[in-house]
């Protein structure tokens, strides 16, 4: 799959396309249709598979004071996509001026005449250009005016909800990480560099490996089963997100406790799935309180972890 970072610098062999544009923030279960019907398009076609997609985010970019972070980080949306087939995907860097055009601007100014697309697919609820005037109505006219094929793919419904990245992120910070995954199509990843903390879990007998730097979003607090990748082997690990109030420490964090690991983690990149929320955060009477708990813990994120190790193999 190439990568591009402009549509000036397509070259003319990615020229009469399929192309499909949009977020894909989290490529869920949603995006994997559209992303099959647009593959499917292109094979039927023998054109090229293309994909228009942003970062950062163009809800960050419009409003500096959205607070939004992403489902995903940009390389783990890429290594998504790859395994869809796709032949390029078009990486946005949105400016406002980009992002205030008009829909029927980009719709033939780009799509048209840049990479002369034959065929366009998005979902029903897609929408672009200023004002969010864009959508699969005005998309559907301007395709008819321009011979272009548009396809209008229906939603994902799951659990009579239908499924979208809004909904994952009030899913994520409700905790409601089963759901999430659902929706999802696969395990929610956070990254992030393992950074020096205070050693606590250490002289409790547990070492943790505290995540600092993560740009998506962070669950709600709580304990969860995790699966943590190192050096692409995957170990079970229980994740402490939030703070530690038996020790009055109240800044929150993120604290990986990697089971049947030893080695030196500072400094490293880490990817960690989130399986299953365990519990809420608490406070205990005593220190060996909190050991008996964290055992236990530990104990229950094993084996469920165990299960989706041996299912991913």
């Amino acid at each position: 799959m190439q990568i591009f970072n402009d549509f000036q610098s397509v070259p003319l062999a990615y020229h009469n396309c399929a192309v499909s544009i949009g977020k894909f923030d989290g490529v869920h279960c949603g995006h994997v249709r559209i992303i099959n019907r647009l593959k499917r398009h292109a094979d039927k076609l023998s054109v090229p598979s293309i994909i228009v997609t942003f970062c950062p985010h163009p809800a960050a970019v419009l409003r500096s004071d959205s607070g939004i972070c992403p489902i995903q980080t940009l390389e783990r949306k890429i290594e998504i996509i790859r395994q869809f087939n796709i032949d390029a995907i078009i990486i946005i860097n949105p400016s406002k001026q980009f992002l205030q055009q008009s829909a029927e601007s980009f719709f033939f100014g780009v799509l048209c005449d840049q990479l002369h697309a034959r065929v366009i697919v998005c979902g029903e609820n897609f929408t672009f250009g200023h004002d969010r005037t864009g959508t699969p109505e005005s998309i559907k006219r301007y395709g008819q005016s321009a011979g272009t094929e548009i396809d209008i793919v229906d939603s994902v419904q799951i659990d009579g909800a239908t499924v979208s990245s809004s909904i994952i992120r009030k899913l994520l910070k409700e905790g409601q990480i089963n759901e999430a995954n659902k929706f999802l199509g696969s395990p929610y990843q956070i990254t992030g560099v393992v950074a020096t903390g205070d050693a606590r879990g250490r002289t409790l007998g547990f070492p943790t490996a505290n995540l600092e730097q993560i740009e998506t979003i962070i669950p709600k607090h709580g304990i969860y089963a995790t699966i943590t990748t190192i050096n692409e082997k995957q170990f079970a690990s229980t994740t402490n997100i939030g703070t530690s109030p038996t020790f009055n420490q109240n800044s929150p964090r993120v604290e990986i406790f990697i089971h049947n690991f030893e080695g030196n983690l500072y400094g490293k990149k880490l990817n960690v799935d989130l399986i299953q929320k365990i519990r809420e955060i608490k406070k205990f009477n005593s220190k060996e309180e909190l050991i008996i708990q964290m055992k236990n813990d530990i104990k229950q994120s094993e084996k469920i972890c165990k299960e989706h190790i041996l299912e991913r193999r």
